[in-house]
């Protein structure tokens, strides 16, 4: 077998990985990135990602001003933005965790978060507003509490373009089509190399440090229904068909411990005909058009049977989102359809459904004709739901407005308006899977834990596949900045 050496190998290319690359090399260690797809499919999830958001902590916007050098006074002028405390991100991620993710790695993502979005901008990533997390009132722009104020230029793709650059004008070496196979350890039982493969067979690479960045296993049927049950090996994947758990089980075999909720994942609303696997855009190849369907707040979602079967107004989509799409696959072929009229025409547009083919009637009984919805069941949701409106405050989507159902279940918490003016319109939607919630577990040097609850020489890991950040449900934008915090600190860490 042929052997090579180097200080750190970075296995992935996603966010994740490129923030260890660069914080590895900006350690002075000689690295080498591992990217197991061709250059053309290179990214990760990341590429996939919706806007690319980077939810962090900030005092509103003398915070963000910084990082946004290229906007101007004018345009900072017409933004309202409340801050964003600590304490603030630190609530939300164990109040949709249910109290289950790990403090201190709350903590480090949560204090971190800040600091990186500055790193990278010193690194070269470019932040742009996130105006489609706003509500506009008039010439003015407004988010709501906790909602995502800046992402990556051009999106998840730009970011992954963005972070080459910088990694090639570094000098880092990149090698794509290139998986990694197995962990080789030392008489020590720390990380002695790793053996790669690509076209010419077998390499091994000897190394001081690995930090394994290479997603968790949405993409593998056969860990999907042996971890999240029946059904999930036939669903949809929004990103990359190449995050098959490799990282993971690399580790495990050297003894590394399992972490996190093995049966949790981020799945969301998507376009019910988009493809098995980068289903995040109805065109992969030109990456137009995404899938998600994020704007069921505005009205209800009924499953085939023409029946609800959700909250759809428990919060922001932003913090329902990653849970709800897993509530459609539980339902009769994996499909549910969300359904509005002409009152939220207008703010259903502002979520961009660009690409999706819509089905209108000029009544409920028309519509579930076309959805082939027993049209008595359907009418009749409609109709209890109407009854169930409570309309003693107004209706306003930038807020957690109050404005509820009374006496039905499921109830609607927030946004309730009558499904009332024609036409009325449904988009069908399926659950798509972007990531996996169970990993490795880490310490707050993101270094990998053995089973015997002690650190593995030189190994780390970052992003998906650390377990114990997301349980049951994740706020947006938070994963991406996991990636980025797990991965500048891993690196750094790796370079010894």
């Amino acid at each position: 077998m042929k052997t090579d050496k180097c200080d750190v190998v970075v296995v992935g290319f996603g966010n994740a990985a490129q923030a260890a690359a660069y914080s590895a090399h900006g350690a002075g260690a000689k690295v080498v990135v591992l990217e197991k797809a061709p250059e053309r499919k290179r990214g990760g999830n990341t590429w996939f990602s919706s806007g690319a958001q980077f939810r962090h902590a900030h005092d509103g916007l003398a915070d963000e001003k910084p990082l946004l050098p290229h906007i101007s006074d004018d345009e900072f002028e017409k933004i309202d933005l409340d801050p964003y405390t600590k304490d603030d991100f630190y609530s939300d991620m164990m109040r949709v965790t249910r109290g289950k993710a790990v403090p201190e790695l709350v903590e480090l993502l949560v204090n971190e978060s800040h600091p990186t979005v500055e790193w990278m901008r010193g690194a070269g990533i470019q932040w742009e507003i996130l105006y489609t997390g706003s509500v506009p009132e008039g010439d003015r722009f407004r988010w709501h509490h906790g909602q995502s104020f800046i992402h990556s230029k051009d999106g998840g793709a730009g970011l992954v373009r963005m972070w080459q650059r910088i990694l090639e004008d570094s000098g880092v070496e990149i090698r794509f089509d290139t998986a990694a196979v197995r962990l080789t350890i030392d008489d020590k039982g720390g990380i002695g190399g790793i053996v790669t493969q690509d076209s010419e067979g077998l390499m091994e690479i000897q190394c001081n440090g690995v930090v394994l960045a290479c997603g968790g296993f949405q993409a593998n049927p056969a860990m999907r229904r042996q971890f999240l049950g029946e059904g999930w090996d036939l669903g949809k994947v929004r990103g990359t068909k190449f995050n098959t758990g490799d990282g993971i089980q690399m580790a495990l075999d050297i003894g590394a411990q399992p972490f996190g909720h093995w049966g949790g994942t981020h799945t969301t609303p998507i376009d019910a005909n988009a493809g098995e696997y980068e289903a995040g855009f109805l065109d992969p190849a030109n990456l137009r058009n995404r899938t998600h369907r994020y704007a069921w707040s505005l009205g209800i979602m009924v499953n085939a049977e023409g029946l609800r079967f959700i909250d759809e107004g428990e919060d922001f989509h932003a913090y329902t989102y990653a849970k709800t799409g897993a509530e459609i696959v539980k339902q009769t072929g994996s499909v549910a359809y969300q359904i509005f009229d002409a009152k939220v025409e207008e703010a259903v547009n502002r979520h961009r459904y660009h690409g999706a083919i819509p089905i209108v009637a000029d009544t409920i009984r028309e519509l579930a004709e076309m959805l082939e919805i027993n049209a008595d069941v359907l009418a009749g949701t409609v109709d209890r739901f109407n009854d169930a409106v409570r309309e003693d405050r107004p209706f306003d989507e930038a807020i957690r407005d109050g404005r509820a159902t009374e006496g039905i279940y499921p109830p609607k918490s927030n946004w309730c308006q009558k499904i009332d003016t024609p036409p009325f319109t449904s988009y069908a939607v399926a659950g798509g899977l972007t990531f996996t919630y169970g990993g490795l577990r880490v310490d707050t040097n993101c270094q990998v834990i053995n089973k015997q609850d002690r650190p593995i020489g030189g190994l780390f890991a970052a992003g998906e596949l650390t377990g114990g950040f997301f349980y049951y449900n994740y706020p947006s934008g938070s994963g991406l900045m996991r990636g980025a915090v797990t991965g500048r600190i891993g690196g750094r860490n790796a370079a010894g």
